[in-house]
This record gives structure tokens, C-alpha cells and sequence, in this order.
């Protein structure tokens, strides 16, 4: 009686590891077929990024280099006020202005290094 009851267990725990080996089977089938599905999504993402991004990028560095030369004509403006003002008996502007003058040529200086670093592909 032993022995019956020993196969009839060992038949019940075949049984149910088959039915578990068959229920992993299909749901790594669905976890493979999710993943095909969401890397063909991602590589039509980055295609559509990708085609959309380019003519932005150049517009940003048209944009970064208008920007760049009209800093550098204030800069040379400013070179030149202050040019006039040494030359002119206002010396005392001219000591304001050299204050004034470090700390916008270092504005400048920062913002002009920005945007050559953005132009630089």
C-alpha cells in the first residue's frame, strides 16, 4: 500500500512539474515577444529624435553664432567708451569704469566661452 501511494505521488509531482515547466515556457515566450516589440518602439524613437533633432541643433548654432557677434560688437563698444573716457579729462568715470569694466569683461568673457562651447559640434 506504501508503494502505491509513493507512485501515485511521484505521478502528481511529474504531472505538476510538467504543467509548471509549460506555464515558464509561455511566459518567457511573452517576456521575449514584449521585448522584441519594445526595442522596434525605441529604434523608431531615436529615428524620429534623430531626424528631429538635426535641424534644431543647426538652428541653435546659427542662433549662438548671431548671438556671439553681437557680443563681440558690444565688447568692442565697449572697448571704445572706454577708449573716449581715458582720453577725455572725466578721469575720475574712467577709474569707475575700469571697475565696472573687469567685472563686464568677465560677463562677457564667461558668456562668449558658453557659446563657443554650444557651437562646437
Amino acid at each position: 500500500m506504501e508503494t502505491a501511494q509513493l507512485y501515485q505521488g511521484l505521478t502528481f509531482l511529474a504531472y505538476a512539474t510538467g504543467v509548471i515547466v509549460i506555464l515558464i515556457g509561455i511566459m518567457l515566450v511573452k517576456v521575449l515577444y514584449d521585448i522584441s516589440h519594445l526595442t522596434r518602439n525605441i529604434d523608431e524613437t531615436t529615428t524620429i529624435i534623430k531626424t528631429e533633432l538635426e535641424p534644431t541643433l543647426k538652428n541653435v548654432n546659427k542662433s549662438v553664432e548671431i548671438i556671439s557677434g553681437v557680443i563681440i560688437k558690444a565688447d568692442e563698444g565697449v572697448k571704445k567708451a572706454r577708449d573716449f573716457i581715458s582720453k577725455t579729462p572725466l578721469k575720475i568715470f574712467g577709474q569707475v569704469s575700469k571697475l565696472t569694466g573687469k567685472a563686464a569683461g568677465g560677463f562677457f568673457k564667461g558668456l562668449c566661452s558658453a557659446f563657443k562651447m554650444f557651437s562646437q559640434k
